[in-house]
């Protein structure tokens, strides 16, 4: 899994963006056009995807998973995972 993929596409659409000398916030406004999400969300919403896919099939710790996925805050991991799938992490495992 490519952690950084999310993060080259949103690069990618700022930097066409301002080759085509379009401003940042139109950029911003029509990457949420188009995933229904903002960059920030985006982003979010794909490690928490890659952290349930690994909590179900690897047998790494919810901390090592929590790090892997670039959570920095496992307290802000557990919360916005809970938010998301209506569990915490050690209980989706189960």
């Amino acid at each position: 899994m490519d952690i950084h993929f999310p993060i080259k596409t949103i690069l990618h659409y700022l930097l066409l963006g301002s080759a085509a000398f379009v401003s940042k916030s139109e950029v911003l406004r029509c990457f949420k056009n188009i995933t229904g999400q903002s960059p920030f969300e985006y982003l979010k919403n794909y490690r928490l995807r890659n952290a349930a896919y690994m909590i179900k099939n690897t047998s790494d710790s919810i901390n090592a998973i929590c790090g892997l996925c670039g959570f920095d805050d496992h307290s802000y991991f557990s919360k916005a995972f809970k938010e998301a799938y209506g569990c915490s992490p050690r209980d989706f495992r189960k």
